[in-house]
């Protein structure tokens, strides 16, 4: 007969043994990203590609066209299949797709998504080489590569335009080199149908995670990564230039004539971290509005403006008292460098604040912190209290944005004051179309700014969600832009906006033009917009300022010729299109201007197959790795919300023993007896 105390603790093993079956059975549901190479039977694989990426920019007017080469190379002795989920700009329009193997040059071909992928999965099965190219999100695609053959390379050749980025007089581009592992909301919807899902892509929510290779200390001291990556950069935007300046990597420059330059990146370790160039043309005055048109056979007229008001409608205007509310994420993929860049920049935004200013400070990961439960008057001593907040906050958990956003945003209206919310995150999320549908219906009066931290934030979030938030988007990629790009930030919301802003013909009729509707208009902070011209040959901008009525006009005739403008146009509404209407509602549309101007969308997809079978067909798959980015510390998997679940269960079985073995205690200690 047993003890009393040997009874309970066979009771407690019991339940714990019940609970931990639970929890593994829970878990087992649950989504997690994966962080190792695979093959297709789900077995791990030794790294069998090396990838070599190349990028190649050309700057012409406020467009830049850039062709990316992937090479694939395979070191085994057998086929394999490649796989390689890769970053591109968030606002790029991916217009070509090619591959070589070997001297054997494949157009790749734009097609419906669904087809392409049945195209790609057939083309493998039976041995032939293909490529397929798809967007996952905006600023995330994937490349499958099938059969590569045994020491084969084989090159994949993108092509892509995008708007360069002007603000405050100066001009940016900015490209991708990795990715921050997201976060997967547990209770996230599913993506894709059924119907739409292939053997390939059929991981939970349509989600396809990249994998991560972390350097070891040797390679961040100069040692070659796996991967390898090269950049250059051609610029002729008809302007002497100033202040050219690589923020994060090493590059040289030359200028070979007036108003060209060339740039060439000049750094192995490079692909841990976002590149970003900026350069300021000699004369501002001279860029304060720009315009460029595209004329084809057919009639057809695409014009992209670049409209910025004169500085004198703001200098004037009396500063109106506003509510700051900043919302920092303190979830475990700001852990590291991310979360200095946040505190300094919280800390730098505090002290820009005037008394007749108040504010509030709002951390959050799994759970919604805030500093005070209303806002606080911007006095020292409130101040002092946010500063010892700001101390506190610590990286950890999953990014629930969501939760953040709701204790924010209740589409309230306000009267006699500004409410500027600003957003610090590295956005690594997933399920970014639910978050822009609450901001779209929760977003009242107030203006979400977001500020991307980090070395490689999720862009594509941050941006797209300022703009329905009728904001703007801040990027700090080091502790040293924390101080300039805040005041930056702070100069323009000091300044009221221009709102309701439109485009129209001389006679007022409406223009077929695309961001639509147009955000507020800060001041150094330019519209970039694509029209649909026609006959049109003046475009007028209209809005409202603090002063009254504003308007500007620019003439088509006097423009300049550029390339390429109708698929930025075309790129742009496929974006506002998604951005402000269900996904099924608008899918025929998108798709068709997707297929009719030879664009990478939710939609299509490229496809290029080699009608050659190989011998061997390949039975395993490798994937591609991105570098983990600077300053990230991958202590544990922060980002995947099932983490403290794993501590937990772990916990539990560590109970578990320890009561096994107290109980085999008593037994013994009894018989002793």
């Amino acid at each position: 007969m047993l003890s009393n105390p040997t009874k309970m603790l066979t009771k407690v093993s019991i339940f714990i043994f019940l609970v931990s079956v639970l929890l593994v059975s829970f878990n087992s549901h649950a989504q997690s990203p994966k962080l190792e190479l695979f093959d297709s039977g789900g077995a791990p694989l030794a790294p069998a590609i090396i990838l070599k990426s190349d990028a190649n920019m050309t700057l012409t007017g406020l467009i830049n066209h850039v062709v990316v080469k992937q090479t694939y190379q395979n070191e085994n002795p057998f086929a394999v299949n490649a796989r390689y989920v890769f970053p591109l700009p968030d606002e790029s329009a991916v217009h070509a797709m090619t591959m070589h193997i070997g001297d054997r040059v494949i157009k790749g071909q734009i097609d419906k998504k669904v087809e392409a992928e049945k195209k790609y999965h057939a083309a493998k099965k039976a041995g032939k080489q293909a490529a397929l190219v798809r967007q996952q999100r905006a600023n995330m695609f994937i490349t499958n590569v099938a059969n590569i053959g045994p020491g084969e390379q084989v090159v994949v050749e993108l092509e892509y335009q995008e708007i360069i980025d002007y603000s405050g007089g100066t001009f940016a581009i900015r490209f991708p080199t990795t990715i921050t592992p997201r976060y997967h909301a547990i209770s996230g919807e599913v993506e894709q149908s059924n119907t739409e899902r292939t053997a390939f892509n059929s991981a939970p929510n349509g989600w396809l995670s990249p994998v991560y290779s972390i350097q070891s200390a040797a390679q961040s001291h100069g040692d070659t990564p796996n991967s390898k990556f090269s950049l250059n950069i051609n610029i002729d935007v008809g302007l002497e230039l100033v202040d050219i300046n690589s923020k994060f990597h090493n590059v040289d420059i030359h200028n070979p004539a007036f108003g060209q330059y060339t740039v060439a990146l000049n750094e192995q370790n490079a692909i841990n971290r976002d590149f970003v160039l900026e350069f300021k043309p000699l004369q501002k005055e001279s860029a304060q509005a720009a315009f460029f048109t595209q004329q084809f056979e057919n009639g057809d007229r695409y014009g992209l403006a670049m409209l910025m008001p004169p500085g004198d409608h703001f200098v004037q205007t009396q500063r109106l008292p506003r509510e700051m509310v900043f919302v920092v994420d303190t979830s475990g993929s700001m852990h590291g460098q991310s979360m200095e860049q946040a505190k300094k920049a919280l800390f730098y935004a505090l002290s820009l604040l005037d008394s007749d200013d108040s504010f509030n400070i709002i951390g959050f990961d799994n759970v919604v912190t805030p500093m005070s439960d209303k806002p606080l008057i911007a006095s020292d001593f409130n101040l002092r209290r946010a500063e010892r907040f700001i101390y506190s906050l610590e990286a950890d958990g999953g990014t629930e944005i969501q939760g953040a956003l709701n204790a924010v945003l209740d589409g309230s209206s306000f009267e006699g004051f500004v409410r500027q919310v600003v957003f610090l995150t590295d956005g690594s999320v997933s399920n970014e179309d639910a978050l822009f549908k609450n901001i779209q219906r929760k977003l009242g009066d107030s203006r979400l700014f977001t500020v991307g931290i980090g070395s490689a934030p999720n862009s594509f979030f941050m941006r797209r969600a300022a703009d329905i938030g009728k904001g703007s988007f801040t990027f700090i990629g080091s502790k040293n832009e924390v101080q300039p790009k805040m005041q930056q930030l702070f100069d323009k919301l000091a300044h009221p906006a221009i709102t309701n802003l439109a485009l129209s013909d001389e006679s007022g009729n409406s223009l077929d033009f695309w961001p639509s509707p147009l955000p507020d208009l800060y001041f150094g902070e330019p519209i970039m917009v694509a029209i649909k011209l026609d006959k049109t040959n003046n475009v007028v901008l209209a809005g409202q300022t603090a002063q009254g009525p504003l308007s500007i006009k620019l003439s088509a005739q006097n423009s300049a010729n550029a390339k390429g403008i109708d698929k930025l146009w075309a790129r742009q509404k496929i974006k506002s299109l998604l951005l402000y209407n269900e996904q099924n509602e608008v899918k025929d549309e998108v798709q068709s201007l997707a297929l009719a101007h030879q664009l990478l969308s939710p939609f299509t997809a490229f496809i290029a197959i080699e009608h050659t079978q190989i011998k061997d067909v390949a039975k395993q798959t490798a994937l591609a790795k991105n570098t983990a980015p600077q300053g990230l510390a991958m202590r544990l998997p922060q980002t995947d919300g099932q983490s403290r679940l794993h501590i937990l269960l772990g916990c539990i079985l560590l109970l578990s023993c320890g009561a096994l073995k107290i109980n085999r205690g008593l037994n013994l200690s009894k018989e002793h007896k």
